[in-house]
């Protein structure tokens, strides 16, 4: 499957308040196996409760990194070099885990250039690059709530882990070459789920 399948016109999607006019979804609806080999499943996603993204945190979010959706938890085990596309969990032990790759076509090293942009009401931290390359780029906005990455991925793995504090969710935004990225190319959590748009969010369990 050519690369180029990642990328997709904007999807239709739910007004989310507390994000401004951006049309977004705020839940994965399927759990199922990756392009690139991972074992297919068949549950949905449960519904984190509604709350607006710019609302406060929860009680005790400043100081603490659980809560988060079941659906977002664990290192996915499939993913490697060559995998089909963005991975994005929340690790067990606290903070997140975000990688990228593609499967290289034969004869050559197809270049994808993966772009992304994660933002919170709290603010990021701890930001660790992972197998980056000097025109590879991760940057976090000068008042902590914005994570911006652009990855020149050859089919090898690129990536970042981070932490976030005081925030009631995310908002994941992720393209390649330019094109959203397809939901069924984005990957959260060990379960393997799809979001059920691109942006879309993560919110805090209650």
């Amino acid at each position: 499957m050519r690369i180029k399948a990642l990328a997709a016109s904007a999807l239709a999607a739910t007004t989310i308040i507390g994000f401004g006019s951006a049309a977004l979804a705020d839940t994965p609806t399927s759990t199922s196996g990756s392009t690139s080999g991972s074992t297919s499943g068949g549950t949905t996603a449960s519904t984190p409760s509604a709350t607006p993204a710019g609302a406060p945190a929860p009680s005790g979010s400043c100081n603490t990194d659980s809560q988060w959706p079941a659906y977002v938890q664990g290192q996915p085990s499939n993913f490697q070099a060559g995998s089909d596309g963005v991975y994005l969990w929340h690790y067990v032990k606290g903070g997140w885990g975000l990688r990228v790759s593609h499967p290289r076509l034969p004869g050559k090293a197809d270049h994808v250039t993966f772009t992304g942009t994660i933002g919170t009401a709290g603010t990021f931290g701890n930001v660790k690059r992972v197998d980056l390359e000097k025109n590879d780029a991760v940057t976090v906005g000068s008042n902590g709530h914005t994570l911006t990455f652009a990855f020149n991925n050859y089919g090898g793995v690129d990536g970042v882990d981070f932490t976030t504090t005081c925030t009631p969710g995310l908002k994941v935004e992720l393209k390649a070459d330019g094109g959203r990225v397809q939901t069924r190319f984005i990957h959260l959590g060990a379960r393997d789920t799809h979001p059920g748009s691109n942006p879309f969010l993560i919110r805090r369990a209650p």
